[in-house]
């Protein structure tokens, strides 16, 4: 049986079995579970004039089941900067988090301008789809889920909006694959919300980045927790040195 992808009709149901499976494990709390009601035809109006294209069906749909989702959770017992819904996480942020912003805050030509997202050059568009674009769009870029203090994820504009996961402050084209949103919201949720660089995406210049057409890899929330201890071993290793 094919597994369902994450439209606008199927993510709800989806993230609300995933949240529950989180509130059941024994090692895990979750802090906040935020879901916004549909957006408004003003809202969509707005976020496209702040862009300059109309929204792809996909987003638009997502955006008219929920104006915003947001989840964060952490490991019992441990000290972390908490984030507030829709806003930007701190340093010490819990291991899982999804922030998808509010429509008229991630359709906005502010992160270009405040360097959150690097500027897209031809050659980027070019691998992303096909050419590069003529005339360019008006914003290049959009940050979409917000959830981690130095990787995120970014909608880079064009005929085809497609996902990257960002390193640091800015769309890093040549270390992600790239996804379309639905995909994207596929790997967000098979990785119960957790960092969709280093579990995803990311390919950390190892290769030329590549389209994934399709995310069907499931993960287990306990082996994801290992691997998550795994990591937190490691960085307090790096930090006796």
């Amino acid at each position: 049986m094919a597994r369902k992808r994450a439209s606008s009709h199927s993510f709800r149901a989806r993230f609300d079995a995933m949240v529950a499976a989180l509130r059941k494990h024994p090692k895990i709390e979750v802090f906040d579970v935020v879901v916004r009601p549909p957006a408004s035809a003003a809202d969509l109006a707005a976020a496209e004039a702040a862009i300059g294209m109309r929204l792809p069906p996909e987003i638009r749909a997502f955006y008219e089941a929920h104006d915003g989702v947001f989840l964060e959770w952490g490991l019992k017992g441990e000290d972390y900067e908490r984030t507030t819904p829709f806003a930007g996480p701190d340093d010490h942020h819990p291991p899982g988090c999804i922030n998808l912003l509010p429509v008229r805050q991630a359709m906005s030509p502010s992160w270009e301008e405040d360097s959150h997202v690097n500027e897209i050059q031809p050659d980027h568009q070019e691998l992303l789809f096909g050419a590069p674009l003529d005339p360019q769009p008006e914003v290049a870029a959009v940050c979409v889920d917000n959830y981690a203090r130095y990787h995120h994820g970014d909608l880079v504009l064009g005929p085809s909006p497609v996902m990257v996961v960002s390193t640091d402050y800015g769309a890093d084209m040549d270390s992600s694959d790239f996804v379309s949103f639905p995909v994207y919201l596929d790997l967000t949720l098979a990785l119960f919300g957790v960092d969709r660089y280093e579990h995803g995406l990311g390919i950390g210049w190892s290769r030329q980045p590549q389209r994934v057409e399709a995310w069907t890899k499931q993960f287990e929330l306990d082996a994801l927790l290992a691997r998550l201890s795994d990591d937190g071993e490691d960085e307090n290793d790096d930090d006796e040195d």
